[in-house]
């Protein structure tokens, strides 16, 4: 039995595939074995697996598209390590102790459920690097988190799936939700034990481009709303004020109006406050975004009159 599944759920993307496989091929660690389960509708992915040279990797091609949240279910039920490792096609490991470091989190806290790092958010063009930046949990947002697992719901501070690294267990990702199944999962876990370990180290690459489910998911508001109520509803969150004031917030981001949120127990008095607030600001907003606009106006054309002036000298 080995130490770590990397599990890699495939859909298309080829590059991607090739790159993670290269930096897994690539760890000091040794302990694990790959498993990819392929949902695409061509060989693209499995002809870049067959290339890859790493003994224990074992390819999967789905006989009937799973679709995302049920194929990453399908690689960790694959799975027989100890630890399971998500590994999604656009991500990569940053450097070749990076999956070491990993287990050395879990290893050191033998009553966390999962731990998880940090990593750098790279942009992505057309498979091709564009820029990027380091995401990783503050030193507040873990003292939040360990207050109260709950806290959560107000913001995923664990961050993707490639980021993290969880002792296998019986739970399933929730395949009802297409955008915040990985938050849900996590919440579950630290439900049922609330321990972690995390560094804010970034230890994997995460690619991220306009054409990836996730940035779709993130500008659907009727999605956004459901998949916030789901979690609202099924972790028992109606008696705080402030996850009634994310779901609020989640409503008023994407313009949604209160017979939106009524069927989760919101007052109409709190939608309504909020509401107000956010006209204000948004108001106070507008109007220096106008101001700046008719200072830099004001700016150019002083400078055009100067220049003027200095022409006719």
């Amino acid at each position: 039995m080995p130490k770590v599944s990397i599990c890699v759920p495939a859909y298309k993307n080829p590059e991607g595939i090739a790159r993670l496989l290269a930096s897994v091929a690539g760890q000091t660690f040794a302990d694990y074995e790959v498993i990819v389960t392929d949902d695409s509708p061509d060989e693209s992915v499995e002809a870049v697996v067959r290339k890859a040279d790493i003994a224990n990797l074992f390819y999967h091609k789905n006989e009937k598209r799973l679709g995302a949240t049920a194929n990453w279910n399908e690689a960790v039920r694959r799975a027989r390590g100890v630890y399971i490792k998500m590994m999604h096609h656009d991500d990569w490991f940053c450097d070749a102790d990076s999956l070491g470091r990993f287990v050395a989190l879990l290893d050191g806290a033998p009553g966390a459920v999962l731990a998880f790092s940090g990593s750098m958010q790279i942009t992505l063009s057309q498979g091709r690097e564009t820029g990027g930046f380091a995401r990783g949990i503050s030193g507040g947002q873990e003292a939040l988190l360990r207050s109260d697992w709950r806290n959560l719901f107000l913001g995923n501070v664990i961050g993707a799936p490639s980021a993290t690294i969880y002792r296998k267990n019986p739970n399933v990702y929730e395949e009802a939700l297409t955008w915040l199944m990985d938050m849900e999962y996590y919440m579950r876990l630290l439900r049922e034990k609330p321990a972690f370990a995390c560094t804010a180290e970034p230890l994997v690459c995460i690619g991220v481009s306009e054409s990836q489910l996730t940035e779709s998911c993130r500008a659907d508001g009727e999605l956004n709303l459901f998949e916030y109520g789901w979690l609202f509803r099924e972790f028992g969150l109606l008696g705080e004020k402030k996850y009634r004031d994310k779901m609020v917030e989640v409503a008023l981001k994407f313009k949604i109006p209160y017979r939106g949120l009524k069927p989760y127990g919101i007052p109409r008095k709190e939608y309504q406050k909020a509401s107000r607030k956010k006209q204000r600001e948004d108001f106070w907003f507008l109007l220096g975004v106008a101001r700046r606009k008719i200072l830099e106006r004001c700016g150019m054309a002083g400078k055009k009159r100067t220049d003027g002036n200095k022409n006719d000298e």
